[in-house]
């Protein structure tokens, strides 16, 4: 299927915000079903945190749908949507999956479940970037990484201006999303969508 491009910053704005929006609420409702099911134990071996909070599959499983729905939002093609939807998932559950069967005694578990994070996030972001962006990869990539951390700036901006946002009633057991999450990936996505415009410009 032929690329689909970006034809101005606020296309790229709004397209790579209805897919952070419509990400995050997918995530959501995939995420409840999965923890529903006893999602909190899948993939995850005997090994690692005693903390029964310590589960991965389920963020794994959000930031996939979250990052797939942005690619797909931003680009309309098949490999950019996998890219999004595999790298995320994997990047986070491999390395935990691996750790929790094999690590007896792995004492950096805190750096481990970090870096894992972070490796979910921001390479998706530095690889969609670069994907997004064929002629200029590299840029693509940076470009992308700075728009979506200038969504997560202008997010601390809004819960800085307006506190109780954050802190308003919210069941996360329901299907009903998280309107921190919703607005922290439709800023993230929104930036993406701009800073990916921004790196294709005059090529």
């Amino acid at each position: 299927m032929k690329e689909q491009p970006l034809p101005s910053l606020f296309h790229g704005a709004l397209r790579g915000a209805a897919g952070g929006l419509a990400g995050a609420a997918l995530g959501h409702v995939l995420v409840t079903l999965c923890l529903r099911g006893g999602g909190e134990r899948w993939l995850k071996g005997p090994y690692g945190p005693d903390d029964p909070g310590f589960h991965f599959f389920d963020i794994a499983l959000f930031l996939s749908a979250t990052f797939g729905c942005i690619a797909f939002s931003l680009s309309r093609r098949a490999v950019p949507t996998l890219a999004g939807l595999g790298c995320a998932f994997l990047a986070l559950a491999l390395p935990l999956t691996v750790l929790t069967h094999a690590a007896r005694a792995f004492p950096w578990w805190y750096w481990a479940v970090l870096g894992a994070d972070i490796l979910a996030v921001w390479g998706t972001t530095l690889a969609l970037g670069a994907l997004l962006c064929p002629a200029r990869r590299m840029r693509g990539a940076l470009f992308a990484a700075l728009g979506s951390w200038a969504g997560y700036l202008v997010l601390e901006l809004i819960l800085h201006i307006v506190p109780s946002y954050a802190q308003g009633r919210w069941v996360p057991t329901s299907f009903i999303p998280s309107p921190v999450d919703l607005l922290t990936w439709l800023l993230a996505g929104a930036g993406m969508g701009a800073g990916i415009y921004l790196a294709g410009r005059n090529l």
